[in-house]
């Protein structure tokens, strides 16, 4: 061969063959994967070494903590490896997992023929007592109790096929893949071996024959256990940090997604997570982030890579150049020190509209300081090359006088602060997402009130409802129909539940195109669509603004009441509300008993209220978050 690419000149054979070919002349063939989460789980451990200075060893993680196990109960496992998404979830919150095998189980049933085929019910059913397994010998209690008489695992089945009807393993492990690929002729020449081996082993023809049935309509869905248990490890160590070492593992799993440009949305899923988890995430800071997400005190400190625009590199520079000297005291100092070739203007610029420099004074200031402090610095290097060394330096370089008294500085220009819609505007556009608060916080409440629903509630409602959402407008898209030439829109709407796809078709959009904005916070009835899609998706009908809203939707109030939650007390405290601010507006009271069965009741008169001065968020406290809904009826 061609000895070019060999530094020793001795040639390399590479050749390749049909995998099918190999493994019939009796050759091993192995598939080698490369886990992302492996490099999370070391970072994981990296991080907590440096924070708490403790040794793991990820393999002597302790298989029962029940602290780890309650986690996946409530489905907490975003980041959790495998089990990130929502269905696989949900299928946690059913099964309850209280040990290592449960979760070897969820490895291998999430898939869609165990679920169809009634695999994972069976099998929640018979872990919590709801039903007892059957089984037809005692040999298959032996091999099938772990998984509560369910055919989880390849394994299993080539153990009773070779237990029950005397069929060597591989040729067990053949019948299997027949089994799955339905390949009829060898089913049948495996089912006579079968019939034959059980009969000699004391088995009645027809109970092998029963046996066999219920092997062919399970066991083409078993998955390989040996896989399921190496995945469901990684798994378990994976939910065991999450739980233990909420700061390092959340910051490890920020700093992997970072690394794919395309996963800004997984940032803020997992920023939110954390919080939710009670861990604070700081805001950027020059003085104070790594390149990557790292943690001090407990608290996740922002990688300063997420930066768009900010590479790696300037980054790492920064990082290098604070650790020479210490914090950047201002402006004026950090572009004198930093390579201002790694570092560009444009990056900088970046970096303060994420509040990265917010320690140097408001974002309006420092950004209208910028050009003045690059100039100053590139004259103060440019001194430097030519060999005037000013009087600042001399002290600085003899160490004779504290640098951070020496060097003088002009105060930054005095410009007015940015408006916070202005600043959100701005750490989107180089976040990709708002850090400091989301421009919906404020109208949250308010959205509520007029919403139906959240888009997190829309996932479980019935396709063809009427609902309505509030939030803020997002990614619009506009398509013209390929029938007609007419314009429509697409969009989405998000709330702080989540988001929902919306399109509003060319009849309904000629009315209401002046509605559609970036960034807008509106309310919109829709119709909810039928979709096996994690995202729920929304005909519009009608796109309005809050303001309207409160005009339009306020001439009923629907209160709704639980009478397995609420008591005559709450009715007592609701009516005494009712009365401080009577007016025009009809009150209902909604009655939903145990079954979920409802009752609607009109109050009478000295009930009705002026929505302006009532106190809604009083209402809500006594009646729980959205059962307080106006309607426009």
């Amino acid at each position: 061969g061609d000895d070019s690419g060999s530094k020793s000149g001795e040639s390399v054979i590479a050749t390749q063959w049909v995998m099918g070919d190999l493994e019939k002349v009796g050759m091993l063939k192995m598939d080698f994967l490369g886990l992302r989460t492996l490099s999370l789980v070391n970072h994981t451990i990296r991080l907590i070494k440096k924070t708490r200075n403790i040794d793991i060893d990820p393999y002597k993680i302790p298989l029962d903590d029940k602290e780890t196990y309650k986690l996946l109960q409530r489905g907490d496992a975003k980041g959790v490896f495998q089990f990130e998404s929502e269905g696989i979830r949900m299928l946690l919150k059913r099964m309850r997992p209280d040990n290592i095998r449960d979760i070897i189980a969820c490895t291998a049933l999430y898939r869609p023929g165990p679920l169809e085929g009634g695999m994972v019910d069976e099998y929640i059913d018979c872990k919590h007592g709801r039903k007892q397994p059957t089984y037809p010998h005692p040999v298959m209690e032996e091999i099938l109790g772990e998984t509560h008489g369910v055919m989880v695992y390849q394994e299993q089945v080539m153990r009773m096929l070779n237990r029950l009807g005397g069929i060597e393993l591989s040729k067990a492990y053949a019948c299997i893949k027949a089994i799955s690929k339905k390949k009829q002729e060898i089913i049948d020449e495996r089912k006579a071996d079968f019939i034959q081996g059980a009969q000699e082993r004391g088995l009645s023809k027809e109970k092998a024959d029963e046996i066999f049935e219920l092997i062919v309509k399970f066991g083409g869905y078993g998955f390989n256990k040996s896989h399921s248990a190496a995945y469901a490890y990684v798994s378990y160590q994976t939910a065991y940090l999450k739980r233990h070492y909420t700061p390092e593992f959340m910051a490890a799993l920020l700093s992997s997604e970072m690394d794919e440009g395309n996963k800004r949305d997984l940032l803020v899923e997992h920023i939110a997570d954390a919080r939710a988890m009670g861990v604070e995430v700081l805001a950027p800071n020059v003085n104070q982030g790594e390149a990557d997400f790292s943690v001090v005190d407990g608290k996740i400190v922002f990688g300063l890579t997420a930066i768009k625009g900010l590479g790696r590199g300037a980054a790492e520079a920064i990082v290098e150049c604070r650790k020479q000297k210490g914090p950047f005291r201002d402006l004026y100092d950090f572009c004198e020190r930093i390579d201002l070739k790694v570092v560009s203007k444009a990056a900088i610029e970046k970096m303060i509209m994420a509040g990265a420099m917010d320690d140097f004074g408001h974002r309006a200031q420092v950004l209208a300081a910028l050009p003045r402090a690059i100039q100053a610095a590139s004259d103060r290097q440019a001194d430097r090359r030519r060999g005037q060394m000013s009087f600042f330096d001399l002290l600085d370089e003899s160490g004779e006088a504290n640098h951070a008294s020496t060097s003088p500085r002009e105060p930054l220009p005095d410009v007015p602060a940015w408006s916070e819609t202005e600043k959100l505007k701005r750490e989107k556009e180089v976040l990709d997402f708002y850090f400091s608060s989301h421009p919906l916080a404020q109208y949250d409440a308010d959205l509520r009130r007029y919403a139906t629903h959240s888009c997190e509630s829309l996932r479980t409602a019935n396709a063809g409802s009427e609902v309505r959402i509030g939030g803020m407008m997002t990614m619009i898209r506009y398509f013209s129909s390929k029938k007609t030439g007419k314009r429509y829109v697409r969009c989405k709407i998000e709330d702080l539940t989540g988001s929902a796809e919306c399109v509003m078709w060319p009849d309904t959009f000629a009315q209401y195109k002046e509605e559609f904005v970036d960034d807008r916070i509106c309310l919109a009835e829709a119709t909810l669509e039928p979709s096996d899609r994690e995202e729920p998706i929304l005909i519009l009908n009608k796109v309005f603004s809050l303001e309207q809203a409160k005009k339009e939707l306020t001439k009923g109030l629907v209160l709704q009441f639980d009478l397995t939650q609420h008591t005559p007390d709450t009715v007592e405290a609701v009516a005494r509300l009712l009365r401080t601010a009577r007016g025009n507006c009809t009150v209902y009271m909604r009655l939903a008993d145990a079954v979920g069965k409802y009752a609607t009741f009109k109050l009478s008169e000295e009930m009705f209220v002026n929505p302006a001065t009532l106190a809604v968020d009083q209402l809500e406290m006594l009646l729980g978050p959205g059962n307080v809904i106006f309607s426009g009826k």
